[in-house]
């Protein structure tokens, strides 16, 4: 499957920015564990310190003495002594637990408990409540006392902010990439807007007129170094096709006298040999082969002046049925010394168009002479004329040798003709639809050709019909 290059342009910014968006949500969410992990470990040390200055004991026993007055006091102790318990260090005795603490479970052997004391860090542990995180500190009040004291801090708040966090870029992650998807895509069109103006202006210009050239924006940018790279060539393609078109144009011209010259021998030596003779028929074929000759070169002329711009329309309002139908009876004898059917359908109404009447009485005869050529003794060829969505509709079809699909788009072009050898005997060199295209193009239509070999071909003109 292959994507165009506005979507491959969406996919490449949707993946980069996908990556981008992963990649910052992962260090996001490390950093932010990371800061709230750091901001407990430093609450839970302030109150482990903080706690120090308050614990008293007497008998051996625990106690925390503080100014029950003082509010600051008072909140301070209540948070540091929620999550507590003091052991004794040597026997591993658990003297007090916080009634927070005792439902929790956290019941530790003297082995731990000596363990603790020796190393003293902060532990996590996960409970039926959720996780704690409890500090372990020695205390020893005198030389003969050694208590371990744990205050611990509830690990539940980070952990619930975390998976609220967690939850967030899960969401956020996938909205991000159909919003960068859709700006991505509409970013893509932006950008190559210019491009599709130049595909625009380049698809328009024909070899017909190679004049019109890319408009430079001044932007000094890619764009404009590729619309003056493809100015440059079409000014050199202009010239190149110019000299020919010029070339052809004085060959034609330079051969036109000497062959008028050389007709006119040809039948005064006939005249003189009375025409009965052999030499006479050799004369006939001679004068044949020159009005062949001129004939080919009377149509160059002609298709290089209409290339070249110089023969002028002269358009008014015709009926294109009336038309077809007179040149149907014109060309009818020519059809029946082939053997071959001509016929056309009748119209229902009339169907007028703008148009030179002499260019578009040539289309119609090159249109049913191709037909004629090309379709075997016992054919027929069939021209109708009717108004199809608003444009004037001829066609000329007919049963003939017909044409491969990969030759229709080379019908077209000068002196293109269908293999010789599926078509013996046919005169022509290959200039009448190259003629036809034109005088299409300059009524501002278009051509159609339907064709499949050995069944026939159908030639299809549409043109503008005249305002009312």
């Amino acid at each position: 499957m292959t994507f165009t290059l506005r979507s491959r342009l969406t996919l490449l910014y949707t993946v980069l920015f996908g990556v981008l968006l992963a990649v910052i949500a992962a260090v996001s969410y490390h950093v932010l564990a990371y800061q709230l992990d750091a901001d407990v470990s430093a609450n839970l040390t302030e109150l482990t310190t903080g706690l120090h200055g308050y614990l008293r004991f007497p008998d051996d026993r625990p106690t925390v003495i503080f100014d029950q007055t003082d509010p600051a006091q008072a909140a301070f102790v209540e948070e540091a002594t929620r999550y507590y318990q003091v052991f004794n260090a040597r026997t591993g005795e658990l003297i007090v637990q916080s009634d927070a603490l005792r439902p929790l479970g956290l019941e530790f052997t003297p082995a731990e408990v000596r363990q603790f004391g020796d190393r003293p860090v902060n532990l996590d542990l996960d409970t039926d409540y959720g996780r704690i995180r409890l500090s372990n500190s020695v205390l020893t009040p005198a030389a003969s006392q050694i208590f371990l004291l744990q205050v611990g801090v509830s690990l539940a708040p980070m952990d619930a902010a975390l998976k609220r966090f967690f939850i967030l870029l899960v969401m956020s992650v996938p909205a991000g990439l159909i919003v960068t998807f859709v700006i991505g895509r509409w970013m893509a069109g932006v950008a190559l807007r210019p491009l599709m103006r130049l595909a625009d202006v380049a698809r328009s210009i024909d070899i017909g007129d190679l004049r019109p050239r890319l408009p430079i924006r001044g932007a000094r940018d890619e764009l404009d170094v590729v619309a003056t790279a493809f100015n440059d060539t079409l000014g050199r393609l202009q010239h190149a096709v110019g000299e020919m078109r010029q070339f052809s144009t004085a060959l034609a011209h330079e051969l036109r006298t000497p062959l008028a010259a050389l007709r006119g021998e040809v039948e005064m030596a006939m005249r003189q040999s009375g025409g009965a003779d052999e030499a006479g028929r050799r004369f006939a074929s001679q004068l044949e082969e020159i009005d062949k000759l001129k004939r080919l070169i009377d149509q160059v002329l002609t298709l290089a002046r209409a290339e070249a711009g110089e023969i002028q329309l002269a358009p008014q309002a015709i009926d294109l049925g009336e038309l077809a139908r007179g040149l149907v009876d014109q060309l009818e004898p020519v059809a029946q010394a082939k053997g071959v059917g001509l016929r056309s359908e009748p119209v229902d109404a009339r169907v007028v168009v703008d148009a030179d009447p002499n260019w578009l009485e040539r289309l119609v005869l090159n249109l049913i002479d191709n037909a004629i050529k090309f379709t075997p003794a016992g054919g027929t060829i069939t021209v109708s004329v009717l108004r199809s969505e608003g444009s004037a509709r001829l066609a000329v079809q007919d049963t003939g040798i017909g044409i491969a699909p990969d030759l229709i788009p080379q019908i077209f072009e000068r002196f293109f003709r269908v293999d010789p050898a599926r078509s013996p005997g046919v005169e022509g060199v290959g200039l009448g639809l190259s003629l036809v295209k034109w005088i299409v193009v300059r009524h501002h239509g278009r051509i159609e050709v339907d064709s499949e070999p050995g069944r026939g071909s159908t030639f299809t003109v549409f043109l503008p019909l005249a305002a009312d």
